[in-house]
């Protein structure tokens, strides 16, 4: 266990575990921390939101804000400085530490703190009355569905992107049949899809979401599962995982639904102090109840394997924490 008697030499941007009466257990100088999260209303940016306030209450001196992002664009949000701190997934730092697309090159200053052990699966809701039930239908039919897959530069877009084209609907396909396709925030799209203006909507979060059950209780939807040769196409090619959406987690859902899923990470620019990773790993595990209150996908944080998987090298500072506590 990280004690509080931590001290460091280095003058600048550095956190001092208090050893005073403050009422807060930490402090800190380092420059005020950006964090790119996701689409406002999806659980990234509840998450985001839920540690930094967790942080706020036990560092003195922390200065911080959380701003919408995504899966493709938040490494590179990093890398240039835009954002210290940010999530992600696996399969996006994977291609991003080997500079693969969309990237270009490999993207350095990347360092991981926790795989936070959340996977989100896609999800595809569809009005009962296009008759869709499958997404193989869509191509089966030539449909020209009115679909919305996210905002772009996320990395659930990007996956709805390669899922679509591997089940024969890539955007250029559907567009040559009538179709449409737009790119809102969660809130947004799901609103559109409840009021008719769209015919299903596209993107991938935890299973369960709020968002999805409350639009499957005010609306007669389909959740349109894959093939299982698909999903054997999006393991092999980009690292998705095979998933499965239980029986009646939906209004509706009378059967479970097969689909592909990705793990979230949180990781931090190179240049983050050590002791302020530090302070925060060991603030998020003492404080993992309070976290499953504003969101229960934090129930499924594992210290033991947190530093597992990640894609970028570990923070310095988080593998002295691991390594304190007994897990790495």
């Amino acid at each position: 266990m990280i004690k509080h008697t931590l001290y460091t030499v280095v003058a600048f941007a550095t956190l001092a575990f208090a050893v005073t009466s403050h009422a807060k257990d930490y402090s800190t100088d380092y420059e005020p921390i950006t964090v790119a999260a996701g689409s406002v209303g999806g659980s990234w940016f509840v998450g985001a939101t839920a540690l930094l306030d967790l942080f706020d209450d036990n560092i003195d001196g922390l200065s911080y804000s959380v701003s919408p992002g995504g899966g493709v664009g938040n490494p590179h949000a990093v890398q240039q400085g835009e954002a210290q701190m940010a999530i992600a997934y696996t399969t996006n730092l994977h291609a991003a530490a080997e500079g693969h697309e969309p990237y270009g090159e490999p993207l350095e200053d990347l360092r991981a703190v926790m795989n936070m052990n959340i996977t989100s699966v896609m999800h595809t809701f569809a009005l009962q009355q296009t008759g869709l039930e499958e997404l193989s239908d869509i191509a089966d039919q030539e449909y020209g569905i009115s679909i919305d897959t996210g905002t772009r530069g996320t990395g659930g877009e990007q996956a709805a992107s390669r899922v679509l084209e591997a089940h024969g609907a890539s955007y250029d396909n559907l567009r040559s049949w009538g179709g449409q396709i737009t790119h809102s925030e969660y809130r947004e799209a799901l609103d559109r899809l409840r009021d008719g203006h769209i015919e299903a909507f596209m993107n991938d979060d935890v299973v369960g979401h709020p968002l999805f059950v409350d639009v499957t209780v005010s609306r007669d939807l389909n959740l349109l599962g894959f093939t299982p040769e698909v999903v054997d196409e999006l393991q092999s090619s980009f690292g998705y995982t095979p998933s499965i959406i239980p029986e009646n987690t939906y209004e509706g859902q009378d059967s479970e639904v097969l689909t592909v899923g990705q793990q979230q990470a949180l990781f931090v620019h190179k240049d983050m102090p050590d002791d302020l990773v530090m302070a925060m790993l060991e603030l998020v595990f003492e404080n993992k109840e309070r976290l499953e209150t504003v969101h229960s996908s934090f129930e499924n944080l594992d210290l033991e394997s947190a530093a597992n998987d990640l894609s970028v090298p570990l923070h310095p500072g988080a593998e002295l924490y691991y390594k304190e506590a007994g897990v790495l």
